[in-house]
């Protein structure tokens, strides 16, 4: 057996991000008045997805993202509220939202008879917590890092370099990376010597992205 290790992404590997986000943000616009239309629940989510990535470059700090993001946020809808206050409740209902993508129990359950399963994040430490706390996942799963708490994000190597000196297994060629985001998942494996397996659930056309490619979670089953 070529791996020992699987280091799985969360959102949008196995919890099913995008759901939960709405969730949440339909929950803090009825606060704020706010129609909860799917327009807005779009706006939400390109705002919020553009932070994110600007957080992977080193483009912003992660306190002002979740500030900024509903800054934004209430500019582009033309509403009025407290940023901060906003990030604090909405983070509150993200918590609550542990929706997992299909298949994703049956593969944990089914690979951790072979693999050890840990989980690689760059959440917020207080979301993907409650997320987890009560998820039926957690029983497959070794342990979690979760990038605020480490004071690194994917794709950094400081990042990888925590994980590797928290996990048994030393040896880069027996880790896996699974995840669904090429500029952090798959690029942070890449240049850490890390092999890595990209999610590509968009069907998007880029040859050699990653070692492996499979266009949905239960398709793991079918290379490891």
């Amino acid at each position: 057996m070529k791996y020992t290790t699987l280091l799985f992404d969360l959102d949008e590997t196995l919890f099913d991000f995008k759901k939960a986000e709405k969730y949440a943000i339909c929950k803090l616009m009825s606060l704020y008045n706010i129609a909860p239309t799917e327009v807005n629940c779009r706006i939400y989510s390109e705002i919020n997805d553009s932070k994110w990535k600007m957080l992977e470059r080193g483009e912003i700090t992660r306190s002002r993202l979740l500030i900024e993001r509903f800054e934004d946020f209430f500019n582009a809808v033309g509403a009025e509220g407290e940023p901060q206050e906003a990030d604090c409740a909405y983070r509150g209902f993200l918590s609550e939202a542990s929706f997992l993508l299909d298949g994703a129990l049956e593969v944990c359950e089914k690979l951790s008879e072979k693999y050890t399963l840990y989980i690689i994040t760059n959440g917020n430490g207080f979301v993907q917590r409650g997320r987890l706390k009560n998820s039926p996942i957690m029983q497959y799963v070794k342990s979690t890092f979760i990038s605020e708490d480490i004071g690194y994000n994917k794709p950094s190597k400081e990042y990888f370099d925590f994980v590797l000196a928290h996990i048994d297994e030393k040896d880069k060629t027996k880790l896996l990376v699974i995840g669904d985001s090429l500029s952090s998942d798959i690029l942070g494996a890449k240049n850490f010597g890390i092999d890595s397996c990209w999610l590509n659930r968009s069907g998007e056309q880029i040859k050699n992205a990653a070692d492996y490619m499979v266009n949905n979670v239960a398709e793991l089953l079918d290379i490891l």
